[in-house]
């Protein structure tokens, strides 16, 4: 077990349509994500394809380490309101558990996925430096990683 530097919750969803060049007509769900990291928080909007790329990307990298089981994908009946708040459930208990091995929690493939400044809109100032830092594993990393719609937000809507 190890310690993370950040707390993440999933708090809510919402299902969209065609607004990430998915096809004509499609639909997918989007997993609100409350970021906190010390006295910094910010949301983060992530598909079930943006948690599979951190997934392969953690079991590449970390191929000696078990990888905790992301929730399997579901093609028929997947907006199903029952569904979709299950799968937020599971995805949590999931990002819980990576958070929980330090080799996870602390990779760049992980900060990249929670905070990338490609990622969030409104990137704390004092985060541009860590962002810098982490900036060789977005170009080399997974091109989905950078592809997530985030947007910063005060801790005065919680």
């Amino acid at each position: 077990m190890g310690f993370s530097a950040f707390i993440v919750s999933i708090t809510g969803t919402d299902v969209r349509s065609g607004d990430r060049q998915c096809g004509v007509g499609s639909k997918h769900v989007v997993y609100v994500m409350k970021v906190i990291n010390g006295d910094r928080s910010w949301l983060c909007e992530k598909r079930y394809s943006d948690f599979i790329a951190i997934d392969n990307v953690l079991r590449s990298k970390f191929w000696y380490m078990q990888v905790p089981k992301l929730p399997g994908k579901k093609y028929f009946f997947n907006f199903d309101e029952e569904f979709v708040d299950k799968r937020r459930g599971e995805l949590e208990e999931y990002l819980r558990a990576l958070l929980q091995v330090a080799c996870f929690s602390q990779s760049d493939e992980m900060w990249t996925f929670l905070t990338h400044k490609d990622s969030i809109v409104g990137v704390p100032p004092e985060m541009e430096e860590e962002n810098q830092r982490h900036a060789p594993i977005s170009k080399a990393g997974s091109s989905r990683l950078a592809q997530v719609a985030c947007f910063s937000q005060s801790d005065e809507m919680w």
